[in-house]
C-alpha cells in the first residue's frame, strides 16, 4: 500500500502546489518562475511535472512539493504534510500513534486539547460572550478565530490535561503553567479571553489572554502586569518568528497582492469580519522592537528580518495599520524599515489619534475601507509630516537627515532613492544636489545599510538551510534503516568523502532526534526501500556539495599558496559531483 506521502503526490502535482503560491509560466515542457527563496529579476526557478521536483538555477534550491512548502511556509516537515494532506483529501490521523510520536507531536496535542477546553469554557461564560458581541464580534468569527475563555480558577485547564494523560512538566514546557516550587504550581491563564496565535499552517503553537474579569477571589496582583498576557517561547513558538493570523490571511494576502499588519488581535479580527482577510498582526512578536543598529544585537535583527519572510514571499506590497498617536507611528516606521529593507513597497495607513482599527471597523467598517484605500508611501507620508511641521529651511534639512535619510539607506533600488530625493527636493524647497551630497555622508558614516544588507541576503535565516535540510533526510534514512546493508555502505562512503570528524560531529548533533528523523523518513518513503540507495546517494553528494562550497569560502582570500591547492582541489571534486548527478 502507497504510503500517505505517495498519495499526496499522486493528487497534488508539483505544478499545482507551485502556482497556488507563484505566478509560473511555461517553458517547453517546463514551467519557471521568480525564485521565493531570494531576490531575483528574472525566472530562474524551473518547476519538472515530469520529475515531480523543483530548481533554481540562481540560489540552488531544490526538491518535491513537501520541501517546497516546508521551506515557503517555515515550517517542519509534519506541518508540510498537514498541509498536503488536507489539499489532496488524504486522511494522515492513522500516521501517528503512540510509539511514534515525538516531543513536538505531543506539545502540539496538549495545545490543540487546551483551546478546545477554552472553548468549551467560553460557551459556558456569558460575560466572555457578551464583552466580545459589545466589541462587534459575532459568533461565526468567535468560532472561526476559536477564542476561548480560561477559568478564574488556579487550576483548570492544567487539571483537565493531567486528568487526561498529560505530563506536567509538558504543560510547563507549553507555557500552560508556572511552577513555585517542586509540587506547587498554577495555571499561567486565568480570568482571560483566550486567543489561539496559529502557524501558518494552522496549528496552534501558543496563546495571548486578555484580562476579563478582576471581581474573584483569586490573587488580583497577578493581572497587574499586562492586560494581555502571552505564552512564553516555547519549542513550538518564537514571539519573534510568529505573526497572529498568518494562517488565515496567506491565501487572501498572496491573491490580493498585499498585506496589511495592524498590533492587536481585536485589531485583526475585526479586519477579517469586515472582509479584509489579507490582514496580520504583530500582538505578542517582536516585530514592532527597534531597528538595530548595533553589531551586539544582530541576532534580535535577524528574527525580526524572519518574521517578514513569509509576508513577503505572498506579496511585497505591505500597509502598516497601526494606532494614529505618536507611539503608533514610531512603531509603524520601525517596522517599515525593515520591510523596505527586504525591497518591500511600504505604505502607512493613517488612523485618527484616537482610535484604532477595532474602534473605526466597529462605528462604520467604510471608513476603514477608506483609510486603507487612501494609506501613504511611507517615505511620502513622512515628508509630508515634516513640511507640515515647519516651513523653516533648516529644520527642514535636519530633520529630512534624522528621519528620512535612514528610510532612504533602507531603499535598495538606486531609481526610488533619485525619486524619493526628487519628491524632498520638491516638497520641502531644499537644494537637490545638497540632499544627495549629505545622503552620500549619511551612507558613508552609518553602517545600518551594510549591516541589514548581509541579513538581506537570506531572509529565511530562522528555517533550516540546504544543508540542515539535507543533513536530516540523510542521517533520519541512516537512523531508520540501521540494518540495511547498502544504506550503510553508502553510509561509509560519504563519511570517507567528508573526514571522520566532520561525519561524526554531524552525526552526534542529530543523533538526540534519532526517533524523529527516522519517523519521518519512514512516513517519507512510506516503508518502501527499494528507491533508497539512489536516492540517499544523490542526498549524499548533494550534501558533499554543501560542505565543499563552505570550505571554499573559508579560504579567501587566496593569499597563500596552500590556500590555492586546497582551493583548487574542492573546485575540482565539486565539478566531479555535479557531472556524476542529477539536477
Amino acid at each position: 500500500m502507497n504510503s500517505n506521502v505517495d498519495k499526496i503526490k499522486e493528487r497534488l502535482s508539483i505544478v499545482d502546489v507551485v502556482s497556488s503560491y507563484l505566478t509560473v509560466e511555461k517553458a517547453g515542457k517546463n514551467y519557471k518562475a521568480k525564485c521565493p527563496f531570494h531576490n531575483e529579476k528574472t525566472p530562474s526557478f524551473f518547476i519538472s511535472p515530469d520529475r515531480g521536483s523543483y530548481y533554481c538555477f540562481g540560489c540552488g534550491e531544490k526538491g518535491d512539493i513537501f520541501s517546497f512548502v516546508e521551506k515557503f511556509e517555515g515550517i517542519d516537515f509534519l506541518g508540510a504534510l498537514k498541509l498536503l494532506a488536507e489539499r489532496a483529501g488524504v486522511d494522515i490521523s492513522s500516521s501517528y500513534n503512540k510509539k511514534s510520536r515525538d516531543d513536538r507531536e505531543i506539545y502540539y496535542e496538549i495545545m490543540e486539547k487546551a483551546t478546545s477546553f477554552f472553548e468549551t469554557e467560553f460557551s459556558k461564560n456569558p460575560e466572555a460572550r457578551s464583552y466580545l458581541m459589545n466589541r462587534g464580534l459575532s459568533d461565526k468569527t468567535i468560532k472561526l478565530f476559536r477564542i476561548g475563555y480560561a477559568p478564574n480558577t488556579w487550576r483548570s485547564v492544567s487539571d483537565y490535561l493531567l486528568k487526561i494523560g498529560y505530563k506536567k512538566k509538558d504543560l510547563e514546557i507549553m507555557g500552560l503553567i508556572k511552577s513555585k516550587d517542586e509540587n506547587s504550581f498554577y495555571d499561567r491563564f486565568r480570568g482571560r479571553i483566550m486567543f489561539p496565535i496559529s502557524d501558518s499552517s494552522g496549528r496552534v503553537i501558543a496563546f495571548s489572554g486578555r484580562i476579563l474579569d478582576l471581581s474573584s477571589d483569586t490573587d488580583k496582583s497577578s493581572y497587574e502586569e499586562a492586560k494581555y498576557l502571552n505564552s512564553p517561547d516555547t519549542p513550538l513558538f518564537n514571539k519573534s518568528n510568529v505573526l497572529f493570523g498568518i494562517d488565515k490571511a496567506k491565501n487572501s494576502i498572496r491573491t490580493r497582492g498585499y498585506s496589511i499588519v495592524v498590533e492587536g488581535q481585536m485589531d485583526l479580527i475585526m479586519s477579517h469580519q469586515a472582509g479584509f482577510t489579507n490582514t496580520i498582526a504583530v500582538s505578542g512578536t517582536a516585530f514592532t522592537d527597534s531597528v538595530v543598529d548595533d553589531s551586539s544585537e544582530r541576532d534580535g535583527n535577524e528574527s525580526k528580518i524572519n518574521n517578514l519572510g513569509l509576508v513577503r514571499r505572498l506579496s511585497p506590497n505591505i500597509i502598516f495599520a497601526y494606532d494614529g498617536d505618536s507611539a503608533g507611528i514610531r512603531a509603524a516606521s520601525r517596522s517599515a524599515m525593515i520591510a523596505l529593507s527586504l525591497d518591500m513597497q511600504v505604505k502607512i495607513a493613517i488612523l485618527p489619534l484616537d482610535k484604532d482599527p477595532a474602534d473605526i471597523i466597529l462605528e462604520n467598517a467604510d471608513n476603514w475601507k477608506d483609510i486603507i484605500k487612501n494609506s501613504a508611501n511611507i517615505v511620502s507620508f513622512h515628508i509630508d509630516r515634516i513640511c507640515k511641521s515647519t516651513s523653516d529651511i533648516r529644520q527642514r534639512g535636519r530633520q529630512i537627515r534624522e528621519i528620512i535619510f535612514p528610510f532612504l539607506a533602507m531603499v535598495g533600488s538606486a531609481i526610488e532613492r533619485s525619486a524619493y530625493i526628487t519628491e524632498i527636493h520638491s516638497k520641502t524647497g531644499l537644494d537637490e544636489s545638497a540632499i544627495i551630497k549629505d545622503f552620500e555622508i549619511y551612507e558613508n558614516t552609518h553602517s545600518i545599510k551594510k549591516a541589514e544588507n548581509k541579513e538581506i541576503n537570506n531572509i529565511n535565516a530562522n528555517i533550516p538551510s540546504r544543508r540542515d535540510h539535507l543533513e536530516q533526510r540523510l542521517f533520519g534514512v541512516i537512523f531508520w534503516q540501521k540494518d540495511n546493508k547498502n544504506i550503510q555502505e553508502l553510509r561509509s562512503s560519504f563519511e570517507e568523502s567528508i573526514g571522520s570528524d566532520l561525519f561524526q560531529n554531524m552525526h552526534n548533533r542529530h543523533k538526540p532526534n534519532t526517533d524523529t528523523l527516522a519517523f519521518q523518513a519512514e512516513m517519507w518513503y512510506g516503508g518502501k526501500t527499494d528507491a533508497l540507495a539512489p536516492d540517499i546517494k544523490e542526498i549524499a553528494l548533494s550534501l558533499e556539495e554543501e560542505i565543499l562550497n563552505e570550505q571554499k569560502l573559508l579560504l579567501q582570500p587566496l593569499d597563500a599558496e596552500d590556500k590555492l591547492v586546497k582551493f583548487n582541489a574542492i573546485a575540482k571534486r565539486i565539478e566531479e559531483i555535479k557531472q556524476n548527478r542529477s539536477l
